[in-house]
C-alpha cells in the first residue's frame, strides 16, 4: 500500500477503530474490505482503519467471524462494490465511505 494512501486512511480515522470506536493511535490494521484474495484494491473505498483485536485478534474479529464479517459490510463478496455497500459500526450507525476518503453518517 502506497503511504500516501495509509496517510489517507489514519486521518479519517483519526485514531480510532472504525469498527469499535477503541484507540488505536497509529498502529491500526488497513483492513481491505474486498479481500485482496478476491480482488480487492488498494483504495480508500476499499480499506477501514481497524484496531488489531476487530481485525484478527480478538473474539470477535473479523477474520475469525466472516459471516458477520459480511453482514456488516467490513467483508464484501467478490460480486459486490466496496462503494456501494454501507458498513455498520459497533455503535449501530452506518456509514458510507466517499470517493475522497470521508465518512457519511447514516440512520
Amino acid at each position: 500500500m502506497k503511504p500516501k494512501l495509509r496517510q489517507q486512511l489514519a486521518a479519517r480515522a483519526q485514531g480510532w477503530c472504525e469498527k469499535c470506536g477503541g484507540w488505536t493511535g497509529d498502529t491500526f490494521a488497513a483492513h481491505h474490505r474486498k479481500l485482496k484474495s478476491q480482488g480487492g484494491k488498494d483504495h480508500i473505498q476499499n480499506l477501514v482503519a481497524l484496531c488489531h483485536p476487530c481485525h484478527n485478534l480478538g473474539t470477535h474479529a473479523i477474520h475469525l467471524n466472516p459471516k458477520q464479517a459480511v453482514a456488516g459490510g467490513w467483508i464484501v463478496p467478490v460480486w459486490a462494490d466496496p462503494a456501494h455497500t454501507p458498513i455498520c459500526p459497533d455503535d449501530g450507525t452506518t456509514l458510507e465511505l466517499k470517493e475522497n476518503g470521508t465518512k457519511l453518517q447514516g440512520e
